[in-house]
């Protein structure tokens, strides 16, 4: 219905626009006391989220967000353990141009998703699956973009300002061992006290 709905409004659209973020990392080391020395366990992490959406006027956009990612932890330390955690997400969005002064804007985005991840440990010889949880969220937040060129804009959010709500349901085990726990959570204000410390995130965003 999502993507019918996006194929249907696109043939009046004027601007497609996309976005995301794709990154990778590696950490490792060795930790040497005298003569001897051991090797740290070491860390490699990728993630890939791309947006695509389009703006049916002026003012309005919608569109689709996905999430991948993946991290590897491993010690090669005398019992060789890996663990590995492997997320996803998917979701749809719409924003709307508030206030437009200059190459400044003011946008509120208002989105809804879902999102899982399950895991797997191995120990020597041994792997077991570790938690897996599945949930949803419904959020909106305030966007500040600022206009390079005609075609492309850099866009910075925080969570000073937020509304939002999420479930998620973690399960561990299998069978009669099943253990299945749900959390829910509320959260919407302005967090003035937290400024430099709330974590920004910034962004291009190209548009075609």
């Amino acid at each position: 219905m999502i993507f019918a709905g996006i194929t249907a409004i696109s043939v009046q659209a004027q601007t497609y626009f996309a976005g995301g973020s794709i990154g990778a990392n590696y950490d490792n080391g060795k930790y040497s006391y005298g003569s001897s020395s051991t090797n740290r366990p070491s860390t490699f992490s990728l993630d890939f989220s791309p947006m695509l959406g389009i703006y049916v006027d002026e003012k309005i956009g919608v569109g689709v967000m996905l999430n991948l990612g993946m991290n590897i932890w491993n010690d090669r330390r005398e019992e060789p353990t890996k663990d590995k955690k492997y997320e996803w997400g998917a979701g749809t969005f719409m924003r709307y141009t508030m206030l437009t002064r200059g190459d400044f804007s003011i946008l509120i985005q208002g989105g809804a998703g879902i999102f899982g991840n399950f895991s797997k440990s191995t120990s020597g010889t041994t792997t077991n699956d570790g938690p897996k949880y599945f949930g949803f969220d419904i959020s909106v937040m305030p966007l500040l973009s600022y206009s390079l060129t005609s075609n492309v804009s850099i866009e910075a959010r925080s969570n000073l300002a937020k509304f939002g709500f999420t479930r998620q349901t973690e399960k561990r085990g299998t069978g009669d061992s099943l253990v299945k726990e749900t959390e829910s959570s509320f959260g919407f204000g302005l967090d003035c006290d937290d400024f430099f410390r709330s974590p920004y995130q910034l962004g291009l965003i190209f548009k075609f």
